[in-house]
């Protein structure tokens, strides 16, 4: 059936199926809804959007390559103009883009046309900016080029985490899409912000990158812990031989000088169960470690301050 609020979505991620369920709320019909394995640290997982389909009476697509005759059917049978997506981790080809007049608008969490690619919120905190943007923009066929149609801000603090930053995120989402779909189908050509094929290309980022290198400043070993925490893996180090994962600290204002080693525990507070640590420049107060699985507030394993945290050089 013809409708101007025919969509199909595609992807993965709490984006995506918050922002299908909302725009059905308001009266936008999915035709179908195309997804595939998720990544562990997902919490919505294909199952959760194949019973999505059956709600919303989408057909549902189980695939890697959107060259699909059946998909394609389904599109040009129902005249949809629009797709929305989100971490689709395949490329799209030119055929398939060509099939919509207001495009595939993409919800892409970085500052475009920068921070494109991967693990662009991790790089975003390391790089020490003051906010990040989350982005519907039109897909291209070159990685995230396409012109941005609605974006909205959120502020990073020294003290933001990034589960903070991407809980605000699911938030804006759903809103975003709509906004998008709005412009797009009152003017196809409509843009916020032109896109680009240049600007900072952003690779992902592994486990073993959050070890902590201690004779960075502390204000560099604070993003390091930020950029690293949950729902990721952690940036950690080593004390007495064994691994510590670092989920929580805070970069101290200056105070007094003082002469330390990088990596020395210099107090331990038992008012707040913290410890103060010495790095290259200024100090740092680790507030929740991890060992050997079990989540602890620092002051509970370090009793002296006679013990040094270190880096392992092949560590991981």
């Amino acid at each position: 059936m013809s409708s101007p609020n025919n969509l199909i979505a595609i992807g993965r991620s709490r984006y995506l199926f918050d922002g299908i369920q909302y725009l059905a709320s308001r009266g936008f019909a999915f035709k179908a809804i195309v997804t595939e394995e998720a990544y562990e640290e997902y919490d919505i997982k294909h199952g959760d959007f194949e019973l999505l389909a059956k709600e919303t009476g989408a057909r549902f697509f189980m695939i890697k390559s959107l060259a699909n005759e059946e998909l394609v059917r389904i599109v040009k049978e129902n005249h949809v103009r629009a797709a929305i997506s989100a971490n689709w981790k395949y490329t799209i080809p030119k055929s398939f883009l060509d099939l919509f007049e207001c495009g595939i608008l993409n919800y892409h969490l970085g500052n475009l046309p920068d921070y494109k690619g991967n693990a662009t919120v991790n790089w975003t905190i390391l790089n020490g900016e003051d906010h990040i943007y989350g982005n519907i923009h039109k897909m291209d066929p070159e990685l995230d080029a396409g012109d941005v149609i609605s974006r909205k801000a959120i502020p990073i603090g020294r003290n933001t985490f990034i589960a903070e930053i991407l809980k605000q995120a699911e938030k804006d989402v759903p809103l975003l899409y709509e906004e998008a779909l709005q412009r797009v189908f009152s003017r196809p050509d409509a843009f916020e912000v032109r896109g680009s094929l240049r600007g900072l290309r952003c690779y992902p980022r592994l486990p073993e990158d959050g070890q902590v290198k201690w004779d960075d400043t502390a204000e560099v070993v604070c993003r390091l812990i930020r950029a690293s925490s949950r729902p990721y893996s952690g940036a950690y180090s080593y004390l007495n031989g064994e691994k510590i994962i670092i989920w929580k600290a805070a970069e101290l204002a200056p105070g007094d000088p003082f002469l330390a080693v990088p990596g020395h525990v210099v107090a331990i507070k038992k008012d707040t169960k913290t410890v103060l640590v010495a790095c290259g420049k200024g100090m740092l107060e680790i507030q929740e470690i991890e060992q050997d699985g079990k989540k602890m507030a620092p002051a509970d394993l370090i009793k002296s301050i006679r013990v040094r945290f270190k880096y392992h050089g092949n560590a991981g």
